[in-house]
C-alpha cells in the first residue's frame, strides 16, 4: 500500500530534477565561451515504483536525476588531434620557409643578388672600356667586395634563423613537459573524484584542452580504460578511468607517471656551417641524465616542423659502406654511396659519424679525388667513443664492421637550412673556381703572377691560396688549402685586390711585357663567365641563383598548401566537434523556458497536493 503522502514526495522529485536542469542549463550558458568547455546534460530515470499488490500493476514515484554527463566525442577529438599535429609541422615549415625567402632580399629589385650581379656586370664593362684606370678598377673591386657581402649576410642570416629554431626547441620541449606534468595532475583530481562515484566533468574539459595544445607539438596517442577493482576473472570495473598519453610508442604521462623530455646540446656538428650547439631531444631519466632518444622525426607537430627546417637536408645526408679500419690510430675508410664533388661537399672537419648503429667522433678527414674534382673514398681519423660510463675514450671497433653503413646525421627529405647553406656553398665554390682559373692564368699590373680573385680568410688572417689546389686525381684532407673551405660565410674578395688595384688581373705576362697596359683579354672571358651557361648545371650564376629562389618558393607554395588543407581538414572535424560539446546558445535558452514551465508544474502537483492534505487532515471528519 503506498504511502498518503507518495504524491507529494513525487512532486517533489520533479521539483529537484527541474532545479538541477535549470541549474545545468545555467552552467552550460556561463561557459558557453569558455576554450575546451564540452556541453552538459543532466540524466535521469523513472524512480522505483511502488507495487500495489493488485491486478493493475505498480506506481511510479517521480523520477531520479542519475548523473550529470559532459557531452564528447572521443573519435572527434582523436581526428581532430592527428589533423591539429599535422598543421601545425606544416605551419612552422611555411612560416620559416618564408622568413628564408626575406632573406633572399629578390623580391626587391634594389637589394637582391640579380641587381647586384647586375652591378658588377657593369662595373666589368667599365673596367673593359678603361683597363688602366685606378678608379675603374677600384670601382670594380668595390663592387665585386659588395656581392661578397650580399652572399656573407645572406648565409648569416640564414644561419642565424638556425639558430633561433634552436632556441624554439629548447622552448618547445618545455612546454611538452609542462602540458604533460598538468595533464598528469588533472588525471590525479579525476581519478580522486571519479572514484567517489561523482563526475569530473570540468576537470576533463582542463586536461581536454591540455592535450589539444599538446598535439600541436607532437602526435598523441591517448587511450582510457577502466580502473579495475580486484585482479584476474574477478576484476571489476570502478567508476573511474586511467588515461595514458604515448608519444613514438612511448608513454608520456598516465596515471602513474609523467615521463619528460630534455634537449641535449651536440657534441660536434653534423654540417660543416651548423651553428654551434644545435641540441638534439632525449627522454630523461630519474636521476636527470639523458636516456634513450627521441626520434623526433618519427612524429609530426611543431617540434618535427622545427627539425625539417633547422636540419632538412632533402635527404643528402653523408652515407656510404665501410671499406677497412685500423686500430693505431682508429681510422675508418668509407666508400660514399654516389661521388661527391668537392664544390657540394658539405660534412664538418670535425663532427660525430655513425657506424653499423654506434656514434665515434673524428678529428679529420681525408679524401681521393679524380681528375674532375669527384670523391669517392672518406678515411676519417683519430676515431673516439663514449663507453659505458660516458667518458671519451679511443674508438675500439668491434669485429665484422666491414660491409656495413656509415652516415653523418639523418636524412631530412624536407629542404631546410643546410640544404639551402649546402647551394649557397657550392655558389661561391664554383663561381670562385672558375674566375680565380682566370686570374691566376694572368699578371697583375707590376707583372707579378696573378693572385686568386675570391678567397676566404685562414685562422691567422691570411687569404687562401686556392689555384692549383686540385689538379688531376690525388688526395685532399680536411685542413688543406682547398674550395673546401670556402663558404658563403667567410667568401670575400681577395684582400690583396682590395687593398692594391695593381693587384688587379686583367692582362696576360705577353701583354704586360709588351707594355700593351690596354691590353683586357681576362676581363674579357670574366665578362662572358658572368653569362656562362656551363658553369652550373642550371647554367650561369644568376640562373643558379635563381634556382634557389624557385626551388624555395615552391617549397613555401607546397608547405603553403598542406597547411591550408590540413587547416581545413582541422576545422571540419572541429566542427563535427563542437557539434556534439558545443553550446548553443539558442538551444540553452529553450532548455531554460521548458525546465522553467516544468519546474512550475511540479510546484502546482505539490500546491495541489498541499490542497487535498489541508482537507484531509484539517478539516475531514470535523
Amino acid at each position: 500500500m503506498p504511502s498518503t503522502f507518495l504524491g507529494l514526495n513525487t512532486g517533489l522529485s520533479g521539483l529537484n530534477y527541474f532545479q538541477s536542469a535549470l541549474n545545468t542549463t545555467s552552467h552550460n550558458i556561463s561557459n558557453a565561451n569558455i576554450e575546451g568547455f564540452s556541453r552538459q546534460e543532466i540524466m535521469a530515470s523513472a524512480s522505483n515504483p511502488v507495487s500495489y499488490s493488485q491486478p493493475y500493476g505498480m506506481m511510479g514515484t517521480g523520477i531520479s536525476g542519475t548523473s550529470i554527463d559532459r557531452l564528447r566525442n572521443e573519435f572527434y577529438d582523436n581526428k581532430y588531434w592527428a589533423a591539429n599535429s599535422k598543421h601545425s609541422r606544416y605551419d612552422m615549415q611555411n612560416d620559416k620557409l618564408s622568413q628564408l625567402q626575406t632573406y633572399m632580399n629578390e623580391m626587391s629589385g634594389e637589394t637582391g643578388y640579380t641587381e647586384w650581379l647586375s652591378q658588377m656586370s657593369q662595373a666589368l664593362q667599365d673596367l673593359a672600356d678603361n683597363p688602366a684606370d685606378y678608379t675603374t678598377r677600384i670601382s670594380y673591386t668595390l663592387t665585386a667586395d659588395s656581392f661578397t657581402d650580399v652572399m656573407n649576410e645572406m648565409a648569416n642570416n640564414f644561419q642565424n634563423t638556425q639558430k633561433s629554431i634552436n632556441d624554439e626547441v629548447e622552448l618547445a620541449v618545455s612546454e611538452i613537459n609542462s602540458l604533460a606534468q598538468q595533464i598528469f595532475e588533472l588525471t590525479q583530481q579525476i581519478i580522486n573524484v571519479e572514484l567517489k562515484g561523482a563526475n569530473a566533468n570540468d576537470l576533463r574539459d582542463k586536461r581536454g584542452v591540455c592535450i589539444d595544445k599538446l598535439s600541436e607539438y607532437v602526435d598523441v596517442d591517448v587511450e582510457e580504460k577502466s580502473i579495475m577493482y580486484g585482479v584476474g576473472t574477478d576484476a571489476v570495473p570502478s567508476a573511474a578511468e586511467s588515461m595514458s598519453i604515448r608519444i613514438n610508442g612511448r608513454i608520456l604521462v598516465d596515471e602513474m607517471e609523467v615521463n619528460q623530455l630534455m634537449v641535449v646540446p651536440r657534441g660536434e656538428n653534423v654540417n660543416q656551417n651548423d651553428v654551434e650547439g644545435l641540441v638534439d631531444v632525449y627522454w630523461q631519466c630519474a636521476d636527470g641524465t639523458s636516456g634513450e632518444k627521441f626520434d623526433v622525426m618519427d612524429t609530426t607537430g611543431r617540434l618535427s616542423g622545427l627539425f625539417d627546417i633547422r636540419d632538412g637536408n632533402n635527404g643528402e645526408a653523408f652515407q656510404g659502406t665501410i671499406k677497412a679500419t685500423t686500430d693505431n690510430p682508429p681510422t675508418v675508410t668509407i666508400e660514399a654511396d654516389s661521388s661527391i664533388h668537392v664544390n657540394q661537399l658539405n660534412i664538418p672537419a670535425q663532427g660525430v659519424i655513425t657506424l653499423n648503429g654506434r656514434e665515434y667522433m673524428y678529428d679529420g678527414w681525408s679524401a681521393e679525388y679524380d681528375e674532375d674534382g669527384y670523391i669517392n673514398n672518406f678515411t676519417f681519423d683519430n676515431m673516439t667513443m663514449y663507453n659505458d660510463k660516458n667518458v671519451e675514450i679511443t674508438a675500439i671497433f668491434p669485429e665484422g664492421m666491414v660491409g656495413h653503413t656509415g652516415r653523418i646525421g639523418e636524412n631530412i627529405v624536407t629542404k631546410g637550412i643546410p640544404y639551402y647553406m649546402a647551394r649557397l656553398n657550392e655558389m661561391v665554390r664554383t663561381f670562385s673556381d672558375y674566375m680565380n682559373d682566370l686570374t691566376a692564368s694572368g699578371v697583375d699590373e707590376n707583372g707579378d703572377p696573378g693572385l686568386d680573385m675570391f678567397t676566404a680568410l685562414d685562422v691567422q688572417g691570411n687569404d687562401y691560396v686556392l689555384k692549383g689546389s686540385m689538379e688531376g686525381e690525388g688526395t685532399i684532407s680536411s685542413t688543406d688549402s682547398t674550395y673546401y673551405r670556402l663558404t658563403a660565410l667567410n667568401w670575400e674578395l681577395n684582400s690583396a685586390w682590395k687593398a692594391d688595384p695593381a693587384k688587379v688581373v686583367v692582362s696576360y705576362e705577353d701583354d704586360i711585357a709588351q707594355g700593351n697596359v690596354d691590353a683586357r683579354p681576362i676581363v674579357d672571358k670574366i665578362i662572358y663567365g658572368m653569362t656562362d651557361q656551363s658553369m652550373f648545371e642550371q647554367g650561369s650564376v644568376s640562373q643558379y641563383l635563381q634556382s634557389i629562389t624557385t626551388t624555395l618558393a615552391v617549397d613555401i607554395a607546397k608547405a603553403e598548401a598542406f597547411t591550408a588543407n590540413q587547416d581545413d581538414i582541422r576545422y571540419t572535424i572541429d566542427n563535427q566537434r563542437q557539434s556534439v560539446s558545443g553550446v548553443d546558445q539558442n538551444e540553452e535558452a529553450s532548455n531554460l523556458t521548458k525546465f522553467q514551465n516544468l519546474y512550475n508544474l511540479a510546484s502546482k502537483v505539490i500546491s495541489v497536493l498541499n490542497e487535498v492534505y489541508d482537507k484531509l487532515i484539517n478539516e475531514t471528519g470535523v
